[in-house]
């Protein structure tokens, strides 16, 4: 989460008098993340999250928050959506669309562990199993297509190396989406900042702003190149074995996919090091922002490629 989109309190106000959510106490911007614009708001009725979609669609929008509300309903850790007054889920400020929902309780997972490894693990498989029973389909904002722009639009602000690594991984990213795999609904950024939990047990599940229907082990591989990683960058074993055998517990992963796991862990961390790439070389602009290191990511990627 960062602030590009500032806020005072006559304008925290005015949103609020479109909701029956009770008056404002207090609201601060919230530094961690790097899409969206947020705020912490505190009001005499609770506790809230103020999101502002800088680049992303109205229809778009629409169709995550139906889905939070979706497995919200279905108790899975999701946060609820506040309607307006006029029972809207959306609204605008400064002509950007605009969201509040629930806090969820729990705090934003800084280290992992073999406990919570597995309690994600559980989560996640009652997640896709619950997402089987929705209709809807969401397309993939960070496809074949968008890595090929992203290639193009980075390559003169690269390495040889870089941009040899960028090709070498597009292959197997590509390869990966045409497969005949178990697809559905997926979070698809579940990283530790999107994850709340609270002594060792996952408690909420925040951002769904990647969400769409994919393949269900990308979710996984995401979740790996995160959660279950040794200082290094290789894979931690233990934490690695504790999540998957908890989601196993839930749907069970079938040959194919285990035999493209590492394809899948390939292709999540391509993706994650053009989003960082593209954020150093081309900065947004705000009040509160975070960058990432990119170099995270290119080690990530380097280790998987190893493992193949």
């Amino acid at each position: 989460m960062s602030v590009y989109t500032i806020l005072k309190n006559k304008d925290v106000r005015r949103i609020l008098s479109s909701y029956d959510i009770g008056t404002l106490q207090s609201f601060r911007g919230i530094s961690e993340g790097i899409t969206n614009t947020n705020y912490f708001i505190n009001t005499s009725s609770g506790k809230y999250v103020l999101t502002i979609f800088e680049d992303i669609k109205k229809s778009k929008v629409t169709k995550y928050l139906k889905l939070m509300n979706f497995f919200s309903s279905d108790g899975l850790c999701s946060p609820e959506i506040m309607s307006t007054k006029t029972g809207d889920i959306l609204t605008l400020v400064k002509n950007k669309p605009c969201s509040i929902m629930k806090k969820l309780s729990g705090k934003t997972v800084e280290n992992t562990s073999n406990q919570l490894c597995k309690s994600l693990g559980g989560l996640i498989g009652k997640f896709h199993i619950s997402g089987m029973k929705l209709k809807t389909n969401i397309s993939n904002s960070r496809d074949i297509v968008w890595v090929e722009k992203t290639i193009n639009k980075i390559k003169n602000h690269i390495t040889s190396d870089q941009l040899k690594l960028l090709k070498h991984s597009h292959r197997i990213f590509e390869k990966l989406f045409n497969l005949d795999l178990p697809y559905g609904v997926i979070h698809s950024d579940l990283f530790r900042d999107n994850v709340l939990a609270s002594k060792n047990k996952v408690t909420g599940i925040i951002d769904y702003y990647y969400s769409f229907n994919g393949p269900l082990i990308y979710e996984l591989a995401v979740i790996a190149n995160d959660w279950c990683i040794n200082k290094d960058g290789t894979i931690h074993q233990g934490k690695f074995t504790n999540l998957i055998s908890s989601y196993n517990s839930i749907r069970e992963i079938n040959k194919k996919e285990m035999k493209y796991m590492n394809n899948a862990m390939v292709a999540a961390a391509l993706r994650f090091y053009l989003s960082r790439l593209t954020d150093m070389i081309f900065p947004k602009v705000g009040e509160i922002t975070h960058i990432k290191d990119p170099n995270i990511f290119e080690n990530i990627l380097l280790k998987r490629i190893e493992q193949k």
